[in-house]
């Protein structure tokens, strides 16, 4: 079953959109073209205007452009105003939400803290919507005109992990960074389709398996295994010296 986003997202707006929104222009490279050529001097201004109505987004889409905007406002207020609460009156406030099935809009990261992207600045948490950020903290501090020095003798980035000076003076990649590269691109597809078909399993398998679960089952599901007589699950694995005997036995 799908999340329903209309038990938590408004969709019946009291006010409705007011008539001064502005219309935005979709090909914004063909309407930068087109003000140059204005500026030139090489269409009118009618001539812009009118290209700017035959392009623009339509009624529909600037509605709905409206009404994404408003609903991340009042999302955004909302998350602020479930955190204070929270901050406020502590566990039994979070029970009565989670009586109310709003579990979905409550953090865990609201009393968890996260650990470290990168680097190593501290993580902050906002004492207004309980996000959290990281301090940007770099690894050392140079002067802007040392800098641009040690960056004109390939020496900016000396230190840094898996630091070659030589790669900065490349044009372009040499044979053994295009295949690795192309190594790499194989793996993340293979790991891909890996994981693709690891949750999307919903076909049928072979009676040479145990596994007897039904179609249409993800991933995640747990599975259901036919119990035999030789599972090594159940009865352990079978003693192949014992067996080796008994088949020389019967010869």
């Amino acid at each position: 079953m799908s999340f329903n986003f209309r038990k938590y997202i408004p969709f019946k707006w009291k006010t409705k959109m007011p008539n001064d929104v502005e219309w935005e222009i979709h090909n914004l490279h063909a309407y930068k073209n087109k003000k140059e050529q204005f500026a030139k001097g090489e269409i009118s201004y009618d001539q812009l205007k009118q290209w700017e109505y035959e392009h623009r987004e339509s009624e529909e889409q600037r509605e709905f452009r409206w009404k994404q905007h408003h609903q991340n406002l009042e999302l955004n207020k909302q998350i602020i105003s479930d955190y204070q609460n929270w901050k406020q009156y502590g566990s039994s406030w979070l029970g009565q939400m989670m009586d109310k099935g709003r579990q979905l809009l409550i953090s865990k990261w609201w009393w968890r803290k996260p650990k470290k992207p990168v680097g190593k600045g501290k993580m902050w948490q906002s004492s207004i919507t309980g996000q959290w950020f990281q301090e940007h903290k770099p690894d050392k501090s140079m002067s802007v005109r040392k800098w641009l020095d040690a960056a004109n003798h390939g020496q900016a980035f000396k230190g840094k992990k898996n630091f070659n000076p030589d790669v900065l003076k490349l044009d372009k990649p040499t044979e053994d960074m295009i295949i690795k590269s192309n190594e790499a691109k194989k793996k993340r597809q293979q790991e891909r389709w890996d994981l693709i078909m690891e949750a999307t399993n919903n076909f049928g398998r072979g009676w040479h398996t145990t596994d007897r679960s039904r179609p249409g089952l993800g991933g995640g599901a747990p599975r259901q295994h036919r119990v035999t007589f030789s599972d090594e699950r159940v009865y352990g694995e079978k003693d192949k010296v014992s067996s080796i005997k008994k088949t020389t036995k019967k010869k």
